[in-house]
């Protein structure tokens, strides 16, 4: 990308991981005019699809991305708390930090469970490929992209995982969390959660956040269970050149 395109960047990993050049606007469009810019540059690059993050308050943005046909494939909730609001709970023997001979069963877990991802959503990324993005992202994560990498087990087998990831300025986040459905109700979900936080106010974070899909409801009720609370509200739209009207 030439540099009088520096707020289209383009993705290098998705690219290579999707086979398809993806790029990224890393501020909304201020309106029409200045998104048809953003288009015509995107098609001179040879850009196929491009990721844009809204505030929900940004309605010019919004509006624009609608009219030219850009999909809306989620609503992107992020919540935080402070790390220090409570003492570490007790440790309880269902959940463990993560081992290397995890890591096979927790690919299998992460590849079936976040479809409500938007990527799922779009319709145009093939689902077995959003399968080993998950795959991936967990295996990498236990290899040492996230701090934290907790695990639960149930009845024998590997039911659950969430990762935390440190960030500047003493923040995190959390990245995944997931529960095996037939373990779902025993409350492992709220003990990965509690036991990643406590495990990033050890490593000295102050505060962590966590981001889920608007269309996730479980999710958000779980973060809300253990003290977070809505800090944004946004919109993903990926916007794929063939598709948008004049």
């Amino acid at each position: 990308m030439k540099a009088a395109d520096e707020r289209l960047r383009l993705l290098e990993w998705d690219t290579a991981f999707f086979g398809r050049r993806i790029a990224a606007l890393t501020a909304p469009p201020r309106d029409e005019a200045d998104l048809a810019q953003t288009i015509d540059r995107a098609r001179a690059a040879g850009i196929e699809c491009i990721y844009v993050l809204s505030d929900v308050g940004e309605q010019a943005a919004i509006g624009a991305l609608s009219r030219r046909g850009a999909r809306l494939v989620d609503v992107r909730m992020t919540f935080d708390r402070a790390t220090r609001a409570e003492k570490p709970p007790s440790e309880h023997p269902s959940v463990r930090r993560a081992r290397p001979e995890d890591v096979p069963a927790l690919r299998e877990l992460a590849r079936a469970s976040h479809g409500s991802s938007r990527f799922y959503a779009d319709g145009r990324f093939p689902r077995e490929l959003c399968d080993e993005m998950f795959a991936k992202w967990i295996e990498n994560s236990c290899g040492g992209w996230a701090e934290v990498v907790r695990v639960a087990d149930f009845d024998g087998f590997v039911a659950g995982y969430s990762t935390g990831h440190v960030r500047p300025n003493a923040s995190s986040e959390i990245g995944l969390v997931a529960v095996d459905p037939r373990a779902q109700g025993q409350g492992l979900g709220a003990r990965l959660v509690a036991s990643t936080i406590s495990d990033l106010r050890a490593l000295g974070i102050t505060a962590v956040s966590v981001v889920t899909q608007g269309r996730n409801i479980a999710a958000q009720r779980l973060y809300q269970s253990q003290g977070f609370r809505t800090q944004r509200v946004q919109t993903w739209h990926h916007m794929w050149m063939d598709e948008l009207r004049p």
